[in-house]
């Protein structure tokens, strides 16, 4: 494998995901939830869900006029606010959004997925367990100092170390050694082949090159108001109040040349209303991930314009299945007959979205099945249709035939999942299933992802790598947020792992998802799509799903 700036890796020789990640969207605040559960009440009988619609797209390329040109301050609302700079703390997508103008690794994608080089010049995969990094000259950090190859090294072990990075740790738990060699070059080598590792050191997965210098001076933290995140990209952070601003200034020493927005304010609005408010009064200029269902409202805003993609995102149930009484299949078959999908999409997404029948998204294995055909691939992993007669039957043969009371923990950021809940809480009451939900901060809600206190769970996810099989291998490799166990899908996910014909390792993937779903350790609920609302001055030039994860303002060009 050889990847020189400019030149893509081969199709299917990516470097590689292993176990155990948290890479979770962060949606919008609340906003007319009782009319969403309203919109999606439960009918009578039962209907199966019916094939996937396609998600919404917007601007796919700027319009002729528009142009790369400066801007003196570029405001943009967030729907959440995060409590660290560095994902490999607090692995949120916004943490990524952020990151991504600050600190890079040593590969990066382009807007469309592809990996380019970042701090490496060149990257060479030498054998199926080695791969050798050529460090670019010349790049420095924020702060002026040169970038060395001990810093490299440096923050390769802080971002696989899971005391301090368990945001990403799990990631590299495949590296069997990193050191450099006598040509200045970086060397890691795992212990087991994994194609998929090419993505690891990249900032849109699992590396933030940062100077080890820094992070000494300032007591081994990164990433806090008081040590604030320090790397080689376009912008250095000025100021960090986590339940309020993100402040970005532009550097002139960023090795990819000069990006057009001076200073990036970034200010975190967890209510859908009141950030909609901000871009009516010009407070901000750009809202990333709106709420769906006020999708129409911020269309009808003045002089703003909404950008819709596919974003490879996905949302579920996760049940936790050593624990009582989800480790029992029948209960949990029970809930999956109980869950509307169908509805949920059309109701409470607008549309906006389609159901999901596995745990890999189309747009991930589009490559190798095109658009129609992946979707196709798909249907066959997960397919228990909305039936509450159904759903009684399955009760009846579990060890609770008379029902339970269960509680589910929910991001006071994500409206469409709340309201979701809500309808399904309705439908469940008949079987004498008590679903209680409790609204809380996004911080608190991660703690209850893979916990046995909270045996019901949901999962809100958007892929941020090119690898179909990067959320596969945290919900079914060691580790797994269900405590799910099953030799047979053990065995795929190694072949996954090691297949590097890309089709194949499709196939592949899409058994072991299959064989994983009989069993029912999580309910795939919907694809999702990126959507982002953008005053009308400016543009996005190809939007879609990998807009936010390397530096992206200088995909924000000017009208004329």
């Amino acid at each position: 494998m050889d990847l020189t700036p400019g030149t893509p890796g081969p199709s299917g020789s990516s470097f590689g995901l292993t176990v155990n990640r948290r890479r979770l969207l962060q949606g919008s605040g609340l906003t007319a939830l009782a009319a969403l559960v309203a919109a999606c009440a439960p009918s009578s009988g039962s209907s199966s869900s019916s094939s996937s619609t396609g998600a919404a797209s917007g601007s796919a390329a700027a319009t002729a006029g528009a142009s790369l040109q400066e801007i003196d301050v570029l405001s943009v609302g967030l729907p959440s606010s995060m409590s660290t700079l560095y994902p490999g703390k607090e692995a949120g997508i916004v943490n990524f959004y952020v990151a991504s103008l600050v600190a890079e690794g040593l590969v990066a994608p382009d807007g469309v997925g592809v990996l380019q080089p970042a701090l490496a010049q060149t990257a060479k995969q030498t054998s199926p367990t080695t791969y050798v990094y050529t460090l670019r000259e010349g790049a420095t950090f924020q702060d002026g100092t040169p970038m060395t190859i001990d810093d490299v090294l440096f923050s390769i072990d802080l971002a696989r170390d899971q005391e301090k990075s368990p945001g990403s740790s799990w990631a590299w738990s495949n590296l069997k050694s990193v050191k450099k060699s006598a040509d200045g070059e970086v060397v890691l080598t795992l212990t087991d082949p994994n194609v998929a590792f090419e993505w690891t050191p990249c900032a849109a997965n699992a590396l933030w090159i940062t100077s080890e210098a820094y992070v000494k001076a300032h007591n081994g933290e990164i990433g806090t108001p008081s040590a604030l995140l320090m790397g080689t990209g376009p912008y250095k952070v000025t100021k960090f109040e986590p339940d309020s601003v993100v402040e970005l200034e532009r550097v002139d020493t960023w090795w990819g040349g000069s990006v057009p927005a001076k200073t990036v304010r970034i200010s975190f609005i967890p209510e859908e209303a009141t950030r909609l408010l901000a871009r009516q009064s010009g407070d901000i200029d750009l809202a990333i991930n709106i709420s769906l269902d006020q999708a129409q409202a911020w269309e009808d805003t003045d002089s703003t314009s909404v950008y819709m993609a596919p974003n490879r995102s996905y949302t579920g149930i996760d049940f936790h299945t050593p624990t009582a009484p989800f480790d029992d299949i029948h209960v949990r078959k029970a809930i999956a007959y109980a869950c509307n999908r169908q509805a949920y999409v059309d109701k409470l997404l607008k549309g906006h979205g389609e159901v999901a029948t596995a745990l890999t998204t189309p747009e991930q294995i589009e490559g190798v099945f095109g658009a129609e055909g992946a979707r196709e691939a798909l249907s066959v992993v997960y397919d228990i249709p909305y039936d509450l007669e159904a759903a009684k039957a399955e009760l009846a043969q579990s060890k609770v035939p008379n029902g339970f009371t269960a509680t589910v923990g929910v991001s006071n950021s994500a409206p469409q999942v709340s309201a979701a809940f809500q309808v399904l809480k309705q439908d469940l009451e008949p079987l004498g299933i008590i679903l209680e939900i409790k609204e809380m901060p996004v911080e608190q809600w991660y703690d209850t992802i893979g916990s046995s206190d909270w045996p019901l769970a949901y999962m809100d996810y958007t892929s941020t790598t090119g690898d179909p099989a990067e959320m596969s291998s945290w919900f079914l490799g060691e580790g797994n947020p269900a405590g799910y166990s099953n030799p047979q899908v053990s065995a795929l996910m190694t072949q996954v792992n090691e297949e590097t014909d890309p089709k194949k390792r499709a196939e592949l993937l899409i058994q072991a998802q299959k064989l994983a779903l009989e069993d029912i350790p999580y309910i795939p609920l919907w694809w999702g799509v990126a959507a982002s609302a953008l005053a009308d001055e400016y543009e996005f030039e190809d939007f879609g799903s990998y807009t936010f994860v390397s530096p992206w303002t200088p995909r924000i060009l000017t009208r004329a």
